[in-house]
């Protein structure tokens, strides 16, 4: 297994969904992939605030899984409106990743290591 560069500049932190954050994930339109219970944050490492991962995206509204040491929640957010494009169901790989007004630099591009966590 090799480290891609990308991995050190991205938080570490984890999260495994508990039963009634699936359950709600699975209750939404199913226009996604299959909701994982094992995310990791998104967040460039050393963010300030709460972690978030991408839980499910439901038309255009995105819902993110924000946890901090003691509690999580699931929060519905837009995409980030750092983009040299319009926003499309296809996005863009220079469209940010991320959520609008997420903490931190954007994160051009979809992120695949929440399957591999």
């Amino acid at each position: 297994m090799s480290i891609v560069s990308d991995d050190l500049r991205v938080c570490p932190a984890r999260i495994t969904l508990d039963a009634a954050q699936l359950a709600f994930f699975n209750e939404l339109p199913a226009d996604a992939p299959s909701v994982q219970s094992a995310l990791r944050c998104e967040l460039e490492q050393g963010h300030e605030g709460s972690h978030a991962a991408l839980g499910h995206q439901a038309g255009t509204t995105t819902w993110w899984v924000q946890w901090t040491l003691s509690a999580s929640e699931i929060n519905p957010y837009t995409w980030c409106s750092a983009t040299s494009t319009p926003h499309t169901a296809a996005r863009d790989e220079q469209d940010c990743a991320l959520f609008d007004g997420h903490p931190g630099t954007c994160s051009p591009g979809w992120r695949t290591w929440n399957a591999e966590v």
